[in-house]
């Protein structure tokens, strides 16, 4: 493969595919999709905007993670003296940052992936 092939093929894998707008009406469900529970608001409402579908059950997925896996990483680590504490707080705090991320990029019209979730989110 010549040089010129190669730079072609890293190019073609770096395109993003296109930026979908977003509807006035379908900002409030993208909000409510990286809130934990509600996202099944949207993902039973919305069945005419395969975009809010996609953050729905990624916001789904994520959120039933963090509903189940915070308190028993919490619950592992809090035992253990101020360390536990600091870590079931950053624990949170990431949680919750990664969470508010992918709503900003939701309503900016970029599919954002988390990894892991987002593989599994695209299984429902």
């Amino acid at each position: 493969m010549s040089p010129d092939n190669q730079l072609e093929s890293q190019a073609i894998k770096t395109v993003e595919p296109p930026v979908e707008a977003v509807r006035d009406q379908d900002k409030i469900h993208l909000v409510l999709a990286y809130l934990g529970i509600l996202a099944l608001i949207p993902l039973l409402t919305v069945k005419d905007s395969p975009y809010v579908q996609w953050h729905a059950k990624n916001g789904l997925v994520f959120g039933i993670a963090g509903m189940v896996g915070l308190p028993v990483l919490s619950a592992l680590f809090g035992w253990i003296p101020f360390i536990g504490w600091l870590f079931s707080c950053a624990l949170v705090l990431a949680f919750l940052v990664v969470d508010i991320l992918a709503m900003v990029k939701a309503l900016s019209s970029v599919r954002w992936r988390i990894p892991v979730f987002t593989d599994f989110a695209e299984k429902l």
